[in-house]
């Protein structure tokens, strides 16, 4: 349990980087309007652990009428997500133009998505 809270904890700090990081690249002050959402005692911020199994064996699982795991095109509600790979592929982004691209498996890498609420924050100037 103390290695998950430690991890979490170093995920939140990573966060609260990066959105004032963020903030700072746009312009808006101060620099931790974006972090004290994450900070805040009333923040929904959680921490998820999912498996999933390489593309072809889900495909296979698909043609033998087995039940597929995974998450069909979706945004998140969240105001920012970090994710973390390993060897598996499927991850995929949309562009703006609506073009779906793979995002290439990095077990070195976190990758970040921008929420929903970050981006109606962002999009409407409401700090």
């Amino acid at each position: 349990r103390s290695a998950v809270e430690d991890y979490i904890d170093a995920m939140k700090k990573m966060c609260c980087l990066v959105l004032e990081l963020m903030s700072e690249g746009l312009g808006i002050e101060p620099k931790n309007v974006l972090s004290r959402l994450l900070k805040d005692e009333k923040s929904d911020s959680c921490f998820r652990i999912n498996h999933y199994p390489p593309y072809p064996e889900v495909q296979q699982a698909a043609l033998n009428g087995r039940n597929v795991v995974g998450f069909g095109e979706h945004t998140d509600p969240q105001v920012i997500s970090v994710l973390r790979s390993n060897s598996t592929s499927g991850l995929q982004i949309c562009l703006t133009d609506g073009t779906w691209v793979s995002v290439p498996p990095d077990h070195t890498s976190f990758f970040i998505n921008v929420g929903d609420t970050l981006q109606v924050r962002i999009v409407s100037n409401t700090f």
